[in-house]
């Protein structure tokens, strides 16, 4: 498989950096991984945070067990500090994510080229 396709995949489908990391340039790499991992983490707990207190409320009978008041408080709107935060993390997410995913085609891309070009001069001579 060509490291482009390789890396890409990997940047793509895994996680931000992975790519690179595949790639062996792993300062680039964690530049992109490091925000995106700190951001997921930030709305991983965000998100847990909020089901915990949920089901705390339910076990104590403080929110009845019905359907429709539970998806109620899930949807409902964070505070406006949480909210901007919960945007600045989704968004530093998005932006690790493509431009982690546009940079490791571009250095698979190179490294194919120089693969290309190795193996071509192994072979003239």
């Amino acid at each position: 498989m060509k490291k482009t396709v390789k890396a890409t995949l990997y940047s793509t489908l895994i996680f931000p950096g992975v790519g690179h990391f595949s790639l062996d340039h792993f300062r680039r790499g964690l530049v992109i991984f490091l925000p995106a991992f700190l951001s997921f983490v930030f709305l991983l707990h965000n998100a847990l945070n909020k089901a915990f207190t949920l089901v705390d409320k339910i076990q104590r009978g403080e929110l009845p067990q019905d359907p429709q008041a539970i998806a109620l408080l899930v949807a409902a709107e964070p505070t406006s500090s949480e909210l901007l935060m919960l945007r600045v993390a989704t968004w530093i997410l998005i932006v690790c994510w493509v431009s982690g995913i546009i940079d490791a085609y571009r250095l698979g891309k190179i490294a194919d080229q120089a693969q290309l070009k190795q193996e071509s001069q192994i072979t003239a001579q």
